[in-house]
């Protein structure tokens, strides 16, 4: 009976120390909400790109807060997300600062990235900011495309200026040609003949 309780007492022990381990990871990770001396900021985006509620909330690169709650607004014939971001009260935002949707790693996590670099002054308690548009890749290859196509069209007519104008172009290139050769002949006569820099031609008299 004495083994049969003591391997109970140990396996009892054992699932505590796992419980609380588990708590102390889940904390220092920060899944659970707690806040303590901290302050909210609102968001509006027209486009959240699948970010979640408890996303991590980074000032200039160092996480610091999460997001609290995500509505979404329907005023004035559009339709906004509002993110309410916590943050504790040493992360200070400067009243210049921009927020912006990020992907973090290869798992495409999003969080919020706020770049607070300029301002003379920093964000009280529940200002609302508009944040910058999402750029993911279906945008950027979209965009791609269109750069693509005008510069093939801007091909296509360059290339039917120059068909258009051929002899014109071979005019102006035989010109070109010409003058080279004439200065060029110029550059080795005076190389032979140098005093003819110097010289001044003889005024004619008119009779």
């Amino acid at each position: 009976m004495k083994k049969k309780y003591g391997n109970e007492f140990k396996v009892g022990i054992f699932v505590v120390i796992c419980i609380i381990g588990l708590v102390y990871l889940t904390v220092s990770t920060g899944k659970l909400n707690v806040k303590q001396g901290g302050y909210y900021i609102y968001v509006i985006f027209d486009d959240i790109a699948g970010l979640d509620v408890k996303a991590p909330v980074m000032l200039n690169g160092r996480e610091v807060g999460k997001v609290d709650s995500i509505e979404i607004s329907y005023k004035d014939n559009t339709t906004k997300n509002i993110l309410k971001l916590w943050l504790p009260d040493d992360a200070k935002v400067r009243s210049q600062a921009t927020v912006a949707i990020k992907t973090l790693g290869l798992m495409g996590e999003k969080y919020i990235q706020i770049s607070s670099n300029e301002g003379t002054d920093f964000l009280a308690s529940n200002t609302i900011l508009t944040g910058k548009a999402f750029m993911d890749l279906d945008v950027l290859m979209d965009q791609a495309d269109a750069i693509s196509d005008e510069v093939k069209k801007l091909t296509m007519a360059l290339n039917n200026t120059l068909e258009g104008n051929q002899d014109e172009i071979s005019r102006i290139i035989a010109n070109l040609e010409g003058t080279s050769q004439n200065i060029q002949e110029l550059t080795e006569d005076i190389k032979r003949n140098p005093w003819k820099l110097l010289h001044k031609p003889r005024e004619v008299r008119k009779r």
